[in-house]
């Protein structure tokens, strides 16, 4: 029991701070701008009553990682492509840092003007923003490999699939999941992000409305429902993922 409270303890205290936050909002600024907490929770216990929330949220993750697969297949092929010629991939570096650079507005406006608004939004905005970021720790993680395991194996004739899947990948995989850790970790954000501008479900969707419209009681739950999708991922599975790439790293340093 006391391991339980230990561990929840955290949370706990991040929630009274919250709480308290939005009482000290409310006394400046007046229960129509920033409702009393029991209002925002009972906005959102409706929402999640209905069972609007989790079709909210399945779309909003669903374009998400619909966005980082389509990245993950392009920047692990690209990447494994240029970290075997290395002046290929200091001729494309300029490149990728100008796409890294680019906000996800500027991909927002850009697919809203080609493909109007809708789905394409946010999966090509997640796929835009995740792309760099993978290609770059494939290449990278090619071109750590060891030059005289390849000289070998192609010296011996190895199959390819046997290099790829005995060497290549297992010198890839951490470079890989410490960006596939931050891509998860931006990727349903940057999503929200474009449903708010250019979708009509989701998240970010309902967010937009709900200021549309002046009601804050909705605006605070469908935000609060965004932070605890957040925390649910960044506790559950982006830092036990974060983990498993640092204790690789560490791995690989030990062995070489």
């Amino acid at each position: 029991m006391t391991s339980f409270f230990r561990a929840a303890a955290p949370y706990i205290a991040s929630a009274l701070v919250f709480a308290g936050a939005a009482r000290l909002a409310g006394f400046f600024l007046g229960p129509e701008l920033a409702p009393a907490p029991g209002a925002i929770l009972g906005s959102l216990w409706e929402i999640t009553r209905s069972g609007e929330v989790f079709g909210e949220l399945f779309t909003t993750v669903a374009r998400a990682l619909a966005g980082i697969c389509l990245a993950n297949v392009a920047g692990v092929s690209l990447g494994l492509a240029a970290g075997f010629v290395p002046g290929a991939l200091r001729l494309v570096s300029p490149l990728v840092a100008a796409l890294q650079s680019c906000p996800p507005v500027v991909w927002i406006s850009l697919v809203m003007v080609w493909a109007g608004t809708g789905a394409t939004v946010p999966v090509v905005t997640v796929f835009a923003a995740s792309l760099p970021l993978l290609f770059s720790a494939t290449a990278q993680g090619v071109m750590g490999l060891d030059a005289r395991v390849l000289a070998m194996s192609r010296l011996y004739d190895a199959p390819k699939t046997r290099v790829l899947r005995r060497f290549v990948f297992p010198a890839i995989f951490p470079h890989w999941l410490a960006a596939f850790s931050t891509v998860l970790a931006t990727g349903w954000k940057a999503a929200a992000v474009a449903e708010f501008f250019g979708s009509h479900r989701g998240i970010g969707a309902k967010i937009f409305w709900s200021y549309h419209k002046l009601n804050m009681e909705d605006l605070y739950a469908w935000a609060l429902t965004l932070v605890v999708l957040g925390v649910v991922l960044e506790c559950g599975l982006i830092m036990p993922l974060r983990r498993k790439a640092a204790s690789g790293c560490v791995r690989g340093a030990a062995d070489a």
